[in-house]
């Protein structure tokens, strides 16, 4: 899910946002969630931006596609050309705060790497009806039922355009989401469940970050990524 980062402190994507939290779904009575048994697979695929105020960052987006769902189950509309935010039916919304930050220096002293660490709170919501949800209002994207909370560590690298634009760089992000609930929905005529308590994922992303202001430091980003579950843990 997301990011944003710079100069001390960039918001991350981990797009939360990002990118995101449980990670698939799963017909809400069985046992076990769609794909949380399958390590090494993707599970869940998003698209998201990242804003960075100083310290604090926000990440928000939606998800495109999850292991063993019809994409067109996803979004209201079933042409794919207009699978967007406004028609999915499973957004994201996540809070981080940056707890550290490293840089590399190359002669003579611009900075060309950035390394920046957050955590925080990553929530998935389902939205039977879609909302006009816009990149231009974060919160549009932070409506409709919460069906899965997790708690979200983030680690982002930005490779910035030195000698061309050292404000713009080339972001990864990679991070942990571990759910901590889980609430059922219905999707394409079934109840679903989007992971369990207790899952453990990975994710990674890609995207690119822009640094608005060097003091106070500020940033967007716009990213792509996948979640891979990889086991249960204590959240």
């Amino acid at each position: 899910m997301r990011r944003v980062l710079w100069v001390g402190l960039l918001p991350t994507v981990a797009a939360l946002a990002v990118l995101v939290a449980g990670v698939q779904l799963a017909p809400a009575d069985e046992r076990g969630d769609l794909g949380a048994d399958r390590p090494l697979q993707s599970s869940i695929e998003f698209v998201g931006r990242s804003e960075q105020v100083g310290s604090s960052e926000t990440h928000f987006g939606y998800v495109t596609h999850i292991a063993g769902v019809d994409d067109g189950e996803l979004f209201s509309d079933p042409n794919p050309a207009a699978r967007n935010e406004t028609t999915a039916h499973l957004s994201f919304f996540a809070t981080t705060t940056v707890e550290q930050n490293f840089m590399v220096l190359p002669p003579p002293a611009v900075p060309s790497l950035f390394d920046v660490d957050s955590s925080g709170m990553l929530t998935f919501y389902f939205s039977e009806t879609p909302p006009a949800r816009s990149f231009a209002t974060p919160a549009s994207f932070a409506t409709g039922v919460a069906v899965a909370a997790n708690t979200v560590r983030l680690q982002d690298v930005v490779a910035a355009l030195v000698g061309v634009d050292p404000s713009r760089g080339v972001i990864d992000g990679d991070g942990e989401l571990c759910q901590r609930s889980s609430t059922p929905f219905r999707l394409g005529g079934e109840v679903r469940r989007l992971g369990h308590e207790g899952l453990l994922q990975k994710f990674s992303s890609h995207g690119w970050t822009v640094r608005t202001s060097p003091s106070p430091p500020q940033s967007f980003t716009h990213f792509g990524g996948h979640t891979t579950p990889v086991g249960d843990a204590r959240c």
